[in-house]
């Protein structure tokens, strides 16, 4: 979001446009190489205005997962909400994930890969996205697969765990796949693994409430 220098907004518009400009950087430079200063020039602020918001760089960045995870969660809960079956639930999964990645490569790259080298509350704030996503995945594996829960929380946060590989994978080679081409063939792959318990993926959809 460009903002002409000058320009006077509303807090919630100067706070999200600090955030977008932020986000943008930390991508860009990494958080060691980010400065506040870096970041206010940027956005066409001074520093005192950008600390009106943000108390530091690190409180800045706490905001910025924290905004990210949540946009990310509310979008995934919705895919999950509008699936008729549990395979449906799988693909919508997939799809709303690698959507949000094509859309906001930024944001994906400051979750999944800045945010995990510092310190212990990023990297609680991912660990805590990443569980929740595993316990929503494991709810399918336990009506398909019945599995007990120890069983299916290992495979699902397998399947998060390939969902971020293929998800690098695919922006590091700029994008080969169509992104529903690919959300099908990862929702494909895990379906189909399910063959090897007993009910196979093919018993009557049972939709289990979250752990």
């Amino acid at each position: 979001m460009s903002v002409p220098i000058g320009m006077r907004l509303r807090a919630a518009e100067r706070r999200a446009q600090l955030l977008g400009v932020a986000r943008r950087l930390f991508a860009r430079d990494g958080y060691r190489g980010a400065s506040m200063e870096s970041i206010a020039e940027a956005a066409g602020v001074t520093k005192p205005v950008l600390y009106q918001h943000f108390s530091s760089k690190r409180a800045l960045y706490s905001a910025l997962l924290a905004n990210d995870l949540g946009r990310l969660t509310e979008e995934l809960e919705t895919g999950f909400s509008q699936a008729e079956g549990n395979e449906e639930r799988l693909r919508r999964g997939f799809r709303v994930y690698l959507d949000f990645v094509d859309r906001h490569e930024d944001a994906f790259r400051l979750l999944f890969t800045e945010a995990l080298g510092f310190d212990a509350d990023f990297q609680r704030q991912v660990t805590e996205f990443r569980r929740w996503v595993a316990g929503r995945v494991a709810t399918i594996i336990a009506a398909e697969a019945g599995l007990a829960a120890p069983r299916a929380r290992a495979l699902a946060s397998a399947i998060v765990g390939m969902a971020e590989g293929a998800a690098g994978w695919w922006l590091d080679e700029r994008r080969p796949l169509d992104a529903g081409e690919l959300a099908d063939e990862l929702a494909g792959l895990a379906w189909k693994g399910f063959a090897r318990f007993p009910g196979g993926g093919h018993e009557p959809d049972v939709t289990v409430d979250p752990p």
